[in-house]
């Protein structure tokens, strides 16, 4: 009897370790009821293709009308600025690649003045920066039914779908949805999913709703954790495949956040299942045409956030206007 106690007490012991795994093996939420076939359908039927013309270059960006912006302007009650962006890596990393690491030389030093030269590769997982249209494409096709044949060459770069879309700059209203406050942690593990459940709950405690024409900031404590362990790559807390329909419900303009937005790793949403590279990417560069600002540091705007009990605030960044270019590095500017 006492060994049938025992194995049974070991049982018990275990049973949530064992579900754990399981659940990190599959990587699908509690409550999620999503599926790679979902998404497949979503292809086509969370389309804004055509929304805003045949020849739109700007996609959900459209919805920052002057109406929105001087709401946004209104946010800015404080006048506490703070910056979005971490500092530029100098130096490779778990998380920075040699192409990734900013190349800052110093140029000649006369006496009066000097110059440098930067040079970096800012997609990946390093640097601030925003994502344009045709930095991801599917079946040869980019935002608004774009060929990606007939406009993006080597010597030109992206005719349709570039960075230039943006070239006046973004002033919205930003709503950070903080989640490490939300789940009483310093930050949230690596692989964690943020599904959609995530975001209503954090809305349901803060009492704010991101919507049309906004830029949603995913904190999840990134730099703070990398600060304390280490940097690390390969996994991501980032938003699940359930927080499509609800980008697509509340007509984002740009997903923000401090690392890749993709959640990974991604067990049972891969090329088997017909899932592309970086599926969240792909649904809002591709179907939605909504922006994405990653890699963004959101420490301060966190300890902002919470020391003034706001997390609405007006946001502000200007991309460099890059002819034919996939993205931009950028310095987003929140102003309380």
């Amino acid at each position: 009897m006492r060994q049938r106690f025992t194995i049974l007490a070991v049982c018990i012991l275990f049973l949530p370790a064992v579900v754990l795994l399981s659940q990190q093996a599959t990587q699908k939420p509690v409550g999620s009821t999503v599926t790679p076939a979902d998404y497949l359908r979503w292809r086509t039927e969370l389309r804004n293709w055509g929304r805003w013309g045949p020849n739109d270059q700007k996609g959900t960006a459209n919805l920052i009308t002057p109406a929105k912006v001087q709401s946004a302007v209104r946010l800015a009650t404080s006048g506490i600025v703070v910056s979005l962006a971490h500092a530029v890596p100098q130096q490779e990393a778990a998380d920075v690649g040699a192409a990734q690491v900013f190349h800052r030389t110093t140029n000649a030093i006369s006496a009066t003045n000097t110059t440098d030269t930067y040079q970096v590769s800012y997609h990946g997982l390093s640097l601030g920066h925003t994502d344009a249209f045709c930095h991801f494409f599917m079946d040869n096709q980019m935002f608004n039914g774009y060929s990606v044949k007939d406009n993006i060459t080597p010597e030109s770069g992206c005719r349709n779908g570039s960075i230039m879309g943006r070239r006046d700059g973004i002033v919205t209203r930003g709503v950070l949805y903080d989640m490490p406050q939300m789940k009483g942690v310093d930050w949230i593990e690596p692989g964690t999913p943020i599904t959609r459940a995530d975001l209503e709950a954090w809305e349901k405690r803060s009492g704010v709703k991101v919507g049309p024409g906004d830029i949603i900031f995913l904190y999840v404590g990134r730099w703070k954790r990398r600060a304390a362990m280490g940097p690390w790559s390969g996994q991501v807390a980032g938003y699940y495949a359930d927080t499509i329909p609800f980008f697509k419900e509340r007509d984002i303009s740009f997903a923000g956040h401090d690392m890749n937005i993709d959640w990974a790793p991604r067990p049972g949403w891969g090329a088997e299942q017909g899932i592309p590279v970086n599926p969240i990417h792909q649904a809002l560069l591709v179907w939605l045409g909504a922006g994405i600002v990653e890699n963004l540091d959101l420490e301060q705007l966190a300890e902002t956030a919470r020391r003034l009990k706001r997390y609405e605030f007006m946001v502000t960044f200007g991309p460099l206007p890059v002819e034919g270019g996939s993205g931009s590095p950028v310095n987003p500017l929140a102003i309380f």
